[in-house]
């Protein structure tokens, strides 16, 4: 002991030193645990769904290959491949969904009650739970240039006597509005969906069939989405199937709609969704997913198509066919929502063509495939859009692309 100092000051003095030391030696062993876990995987892997996994480009001699190589790491790329990512982020929120019940509208998914799950951000420019709730109507300038795009598709295939169909399928928290937390509720009584849809009713002659009434009622029976998944269910989708079909029987009254009656539902226990793959709470989220089974059986049969395809597609196209020449031939431009109403939709077309598009950015509206339509030379043209790929963000806005309108004349 120094002389002069008092004991409890010693012990004070040693006690501040102990917890420096375990404070440097707790930081270094953090800095040095996802290198430790690169080598001795030690760590349990949580799956994580993420946008971005593209591999690191071969460095070579090229000077150009400097750049990509570069550009790639200082976009993000060790970070997406930090050792304990998905495990720190699994913690993360797990914490804000079961224990804090908070949840940020910065985050890319929204955690509401009762462990329902909503998409919040959608890429870079779309903020789906801030727009909803926005008081604000949607920028005239954006909202012009849609209507005026949807306008010049219609009349396009009007002068070649082909039928054209827009399905509007909403965001989940537009038919969820009761289970986001309340600060995230719409304050507004129309929502920018009502808005599109009023203006393009108003200022076109485009049949737009906004589905989301149809799951509104359907939901006093059954759920019609998935609560850790951004889509709708078989419920949902049967629902909007059957609304949409009153507006189809109109022009092509050899359609026979299907009936309730004519499937059984099952459902098989414990997937989770995508919304709680972005957490990482896939192990911790799950859900049963709905099933609906034909008892008579489905007429349609998948048929490969071999044609062109562009770099805006998803996928390879593909056809269905009923084989009875009564019924319309249809192209459909679709996202991801389409496949729960493509085993519905189908049993309505001798042949239809199913083209899954990429979504429109803040610079590019979704591809209209002319050639196509000029190749196929279909009855109907039904695009069917989820509201958060059409409706206009409030900040950003959208451009034409210099070929959008090729083939309109």
């Amino acid at each position: 002991m120094i002389p002069g100092r008092h004991p409890l000051q010693s012990r004070l003095t040693f006690f501040r030193r102990t917890i420096s030391c375990l404070a440097a030696i707790l930081f270094l062993t953090m800095l040095a645990l996802p290198t430790l876990d690169r080598v001795f995987q030690f760590s349990s892997k949580g799956t994580l769904a993420e946008s971005d996994t593209a591999a690191l480009p071969t460095l070579t001699a090229e000077p150009a290959s400097w750049g990509r190589w570069f550009n790639t790491l200082r976009r993000g790329y060790l970070d997406r491949r930090y050792n304990l990512r998905s495990l720190l982020i699994t913690w993360n929120s797990y914490m804000d969904t079961f224990v804090l019940a908070s949840t940020m509208p910065s985050s890319k998914v929204l955690a509401g009650k009762e462990h329902w799950l909503f998409l919040s951000q959608d890429g870079a420019f779309r903020s789906v739970i801030e727009d909803a709730r926005s008081p604000d109507d949607l920028p005239a300038a954006s909202l012009n240039i849609l209507v005026d795009e949807l306008d010049r598709r219609q009349r396009w295939l009007e002068a070649r006597g082909i039928r054209y169909l827009v399905i509007l399928t909403p965001n989940k928290n537009s038919v969820y509005a009761d289970m986001l937390p309340e600060s995230f509720r719409p304050q507004r009584t129309e929502s920018h969906r009502d808005q599109f849809v009023k203006a393009v009713q108003a200022r076109t002659k485009v049949d737009i069939v906004d589905v989301t009434s149809a799951l509104i009622e359907e939901k006093k029976n059954n759920k019609v989405f998935y609560m850790t998944d951004s889509h709708w269910n078989a419920h949902g989708a049967f629902a909007a199937y059957r609304r949409v079909m009153d507006n189809l029987v109109r022009d092509f009254p050899a359609i026979t709609p299907l009936n309730r009656e004519q499937f059984r539902v099952e459902q098989y226990t414990w997937l989770p969704g995508d919304l709680a793959f972005m957490m990482g709470l896939s192990d911790y989220l799950k859900e049963d997913r709905v099933i609906f089974f034909n008892k008579e059986w489905y007429k349609a049969r998948g048929v490969s198509y071999n044609g062109p395809v562009d770099p805006q597609y998803f996928e390879i196209p593909q056809y269905s066919v009923t084989g009875n020449a009564k019924l319309p031939n249809a192209v459909i431009f679709h996202d991801s929502f389409w496949w729960e109403l493509l085993p519905f939709m189908a049993e309505s077309f001798d042949k239809a063509l199913y083209v899954w598009l990429k979504p429109q950015t803040e610079t590019q509206l979704r591809l209209f495939d002319y050639a196509l339509v000029e190749r196929e030379k279909p009855d109907v043209v039904i695009e069917e859009f989820t509201e958060r790929y059409i409706i206009p963000p409030l900040r950003g806005g959208f451009k034409l692309k210099n070929d959008t309108a090729a083939g309109q004349n």
